[in-house]
C-alpha cells in the first residue's frame, strides 16, 4: 500500500500525495471524481513533492477546471433517477450498513450504502458505476450471442464469431473475416434499436462498406430503418 498524505495548497485545494516504490518519477494526476494527486517515488521527500506541485500550479488549476466540466457532464446516480438495463432496474438504498454492497435479485440491481454517506460521494458513485457495468456484462453475455444467432438464422447470414466488449465509440463492428464485436451497452437500448445494430453488423458480412448497396440490404432486413437510425442518436454509448 502506498503512503499517503493530504496537503492543502493555496489556490488549488487539497492534493493527495502518494508515495510508493512503483513510482519512477514525480507526476501530477487529475481525474474526474478522483481529485488531484501526486505520485511520489521513494527517495523524494514530501517537501520536494509539494514544491513540485507548486511549480505546476498553473497547469493544475487549468486542468482542474477542465476536469470539473467533465464531472458535471457525468451521470450522478440518485434514488430519484430511474435507470434501467434490459433486465434490471437500479435501486439505491441508504441503510445501517458499514460498506457498499450490490446484488441482483428479481429484476432489481440493489446497491446499499451507509446512511451517513452522501449520494454524491465519489467512491459511492464509482461503486454504482462498477455495479452497473458488471450487470451489463452479465446481461450482454447472456443475451447478445443468442440474439445474433437468431437474427443470422432468420435473415440468412453467417459469421465467424461474436465478442462482447465495452467500447467507447461504437455500438458494434465487423471484421473482414466476419468476426463481430457487440457493445455491452446495447443492453440499454430498446429491442428494435438493439436488433438494428446487430443486423447492421450482420449486413457487413456481405457488404464491407457503407455504400447504397449496404443500406439497401440493411433496410430489407430492418423495417423503419430511417426512424431507427434517427432514434439511436438520442442514446450515448457511455453513461458516465
Amino acid at each position: 500500500m502506498p503512503e499517503e498524505k493530504i496537503v492543502l495548497l493555496e489556490d488549488i485545494g487539497d492534493i493527495l500525495f502518494k508515495k510508493s516504490k512503483k513510482f519512477k518519477r514525480l507526476s501530477v494526476r487529475i481525474a474526474p471524481k478522483k481529485g488531484i494527486w501526486v505520485n511520489v517515488p521513494y527517495g523524494i521527500s514530501y517537501t520536494e513533492a509539494i514544491n513540485f506541485a507548486k511549480q505546476n500550479k498553473a497547469w493544475i488549476i487549468s486542468n482542474k477546471a477542465k476536469t470539473k466540466l467533465k464531472e458535471e457532464k457525468q451521470s450522478i446516480f440518485t434514488p430519484e433517477v430511474l435507470f434501467k438495463t434490459r433486465f434490471h432496474q437500479l435501486k439505491l438504498c441508504s441503510e445501517n450498513v458499514s460498506n457498499f454492497s450490490a446484488k441482483l435479485l428479481n429484476g432489481i440491481l440493489e446497491v446499499k450504502y451507509p446512511v451517513n454517506t452522501e449520494i454524491q460521494n465519489a467512491e459511492l458513485q464509482l461503486f454504482i458505476q462498477r455495479a452497473i457495468l458488471e450487470t451489463l456484462h452479465r446481461e450482454a453475455n447472456h443475451y447478445l450471442p443468442n440474439r445474433i444467432k437468431e437474427l443470422a438464422k432468420e435473415c440468412g447470414f453467417t459469421f465467424q464469431s461474436v465478442k462482447i466488449k465495452n467500447t467507447k465509440s461504437r455500438w458494434g463492428s465487423c471484421s473482414y473475416d466476419n468476426k463481430i464485436n457487440l457493445n455491452l451497452h446495447l443492453m440499454r437500448l430498446p429491442s428494435d434499436l438493439c436488433d438494428m445494430v446487430i443486423l447492421h453488423e450482420l449486413c457487413h458480412t456481405k457488404v464491407k462498406n457503407h455504400s447504397s448497396e449496404f443500406y439497401q440490404l440493411l433496410a430489407y432486413h430492418c423495417p423503419e430503418l430511417a426512424r431507427k437510425r434517427k432514434e439511436i442518436k438520442k442514446y450515448s454509448i457511455t453513461i458516465y
